[in-house]
């Protein structure tokens, strides 16, 4: 039988309407969402609760359940182990099915090839002024991180708009927290939204996201325009018409969610 619950809410947002599981489908963006963001990316870490709180809530939703991230689909996938999860990776770059299905937006090797050779050649000339300032290589996608070195913010994004309209043929700019991506065209959080809620078992039920920077925001515009459910974590201004404290709220608010399924289990 489904639970109709509703989590806490900022001040700065409405209150969070109740909600069906069994007529919800959950679009959950990964990191500083699910998790903490950690100093370095590979350092971010995943509780046993909360994989737990996932595959109940995967189970409880009828597999309606997706993690829509900036990081790869192999990243999340080896981080949360969950058998038949929905997974956009690179911000839609790629996709992996339910059923093991894998499909990736064309793009041009040769030529992202060399956009990592200049990328490497111009960290090595930041790395001169700063310290600190991190090259992510994703295959398809490349982020330069400068949480530990945000003195060196106006540099890193001079190097990224120049080499993204350089390259504007094959990548754009997306600015994050502390952090700066050249992500393929045509790759968006937005667009798999849309396109995962018409597609079983996602179609028919009433789309919810949550997610935590810039990088949410088109699928917080997406979710609006579906009447759906926008839930923006932490602070900042955003688009999104509900609102909790960070990402342990979010956690503790699944949790919840997935509860009286684990002890009908028991």
């Amino acid at each position: 039988m489904s639970k109709n619950v509703s989590p806490q809410s900022s001040a700065n947002a409405a209150p969070l309407p109740s909600l069906d599981l069994g007529r919800t489908a959950f679009l959950l963006d990964f990191d500083g969402t699910l998790v903490d963001i950690a100093p370095q990316p590979e350092a971010v870490h995943v509780s046993a609760p909360l994989r737990e709180t996932l595959a109940a809530l995967h189970a409880a939703s009828g597999g309606a359940l997706a993690i829509i991230s900036g990081r790869t689909v192999h990243d999340v996938e080896s981080r949360l182990s969950l058998p038949g999860l929905v997974i956009a990776g690179v911000h839609g770059a790629e996709r992996r099915y339910a059923d093991g299905g894998f499909v990736r937006l064309n793009a041009d090797a040769d030529a992202l090839a060399q956009l990592e050779r200049e990328l490497r050649a111009e960290l090595t000339q930041l790395s001169t002024q700063f310290s600190g300032v991190v090259l992510e290589s994703k295959g398809i996608a490349f982020a330069l991180h400068y949480r530990h070195a945000p003195e060196a913010e106006n540099a890193v994004l001079t190097v990224a708009d120049r080499l993204a309209r350089r390259y504007a043929d094959h990548v754009r700019l997306q600015a994050g927290k502390m952090v700066v991506e050249l992500k393929p065209r045509g790759a968006s959080k937005g667009d798999v939204v849309h396109t995962l809620m018409t597609e079983p078992p996602f179609m028919g039920r009433t789309a919810l996201f949550a997610g935590d920077d810039l990088t949410d925001e088109s699928a917080f515009d997406a979710v609006n325009a579906l009447e759906g459910w926008s839930i923006k974590v932490g602070t900042g201004p955003s688009q999104a018409r509900w609102r909790v404290q960070d990402a342990a709220a979010l956690r503790a608010w699944l949790a919840t969610l997935t509860a009286p399924s684990k002890r009908g289990a028991a």
